[in-house]
């Protein structure tokens, strides 16, 4: 935002003066929300981890610049609502598109110490290395290592660059990393069952603006692939038998999470077919990256929240989502 505000000081350095005061101030201290100033309203947008972090920011920014309307457009990222009979919750740490390079050693590790104490699993999103090579995945190994933490992953497009997609599965599956594409993975925790099912996937569209099967081999071959990987999504989350389920994709399932990038380039980024495959099985959450320039919040047409973790939307080391088992898990 260019010009001065209703007090004529530059709108810049109040919107920086409020990103700070929310990033600072305990009662909301959370990093990333977006901050506007139009006129004498501040909107502010982004998610917050608690619903009591969420009612503070209106006060936190008052304090800031007093005499502005405030609007609170903040999501609460605590996707469980009230605790089940017995209290139990997964936390999920997770994030995508961090494109580690070889000279990334030292870039990620000191942001996720810690991230023991706030989440129960870590979920990597795809586009894990630059360009797709074992010494880039080696790298990234390297900067999760001793962690603590339970961690599953799905590659994306830059994984897959060099051509070299076994031996950068086996770096990391050698350190301990599940890496997803077209299976899934059941974890026990908390006396809970969390199952992840992921699947690369790949673009084509969604509905009213996708592409089908039909004219040149090429195009069909295109939107053969998106549709056989979201039928296996589909396929490994019905079969799962948890108490909670996510599914973890690099591709969109959903348009609304990509809001923010051009409208021309939405084929290239997700697909309609997956959130067809997630609303026919079920799913508690579906975690995706790849759409730099995108939305965090969104949902499939059936209502499953779905969350953009791409680190230059999140624009942090990771995000925790809290889910509760508010529902049995599906007899065998």
């Amino acid at each position: 935002m260019t010009g001065e505000d209703a007090a004529g000081l530059p709108a810049e350095s109040q919107v920086e003066r409020v990103r700070e005061a929310l990033s600072g101030d305990p009662r909301v201290q959370e990093l990333g929300l977006d901050v506007t100033i139009r006129g004498s309203t501040v909107v502010v947008s982004g998610t917050v981890s608690t619903p009591q972090r969420h009612d503070q920011v209106p006060a936190v920014v008052e304090e800031v610049l007093a005499g502005y309307e405030v609007t609170n457009a903040t999501d609460v990222v605590d996707l469980g609502g009230a605790p089940p009979a017995g209290g139990g919750r997964v936390r999920i740490a997770a994030v995508g598109d961090v494109h580690v390079g070889e000279d990334s050693v030292g870039r990620l590790r000191p942001a996720l110490e810690g991230v023991a104490d706030q989440a129960d699993v870590l979920l990597l999103a795809g586009d894990l290395t630059r360009c797709g090579t074992p010494a880039e995945a080696a790298v990234l190994v390297g900067e999760l290592a001793g962690l603590g933490l339970p961690t599953a992953c799905v590659l994306g497009n830059h994984d897959y660059h060099a051509d070299q997609v076994r031996e950068v599965t086996a770096v990391l599956e050698e350190a301990g990393l599940r890496v997803l594409e077209g299976d899934t993975w059941t974890i026990d925790v908390r006396g809970m069952t969390l199952g992840v099912a992921g699947i690369k996937g790949f673009g084509g569209g969604f509905p009213g603006a996708s592409g089908s099967e039909f004219g040149e081999p090429e195009m069909k071959a295109f939107l053969r692939h998106s549709r056989l990987a979201a039928e296996r999504l589909g396929a490994e989350l019905a079969a799962l038998r948890t108490d909670i389920c996510v599914a973890l994709t690099h591709y969109s399932p959903a348009a609304a999470t990509l809001v923010g990038e051009p409208l021309e380039i939405y084929p290239f980024l997700g697909s309609g077919h997956l959130a067809e495959a997630i609303d026919g099985a079920g799913a508690d959450l579906a975690l995706h990256g790849h759409a730099h320039r995108g939305s965090e919040t969104g949902a499939t047409p059936g209502g499953v929240p779905v969350r953009n973790v791409a680190q230059p939307v999140i624009r942090a080391a990771y995000r925790v989502y809290t889910l509760g088992a508010l529902r049995p898990a599906v007899p065998a």
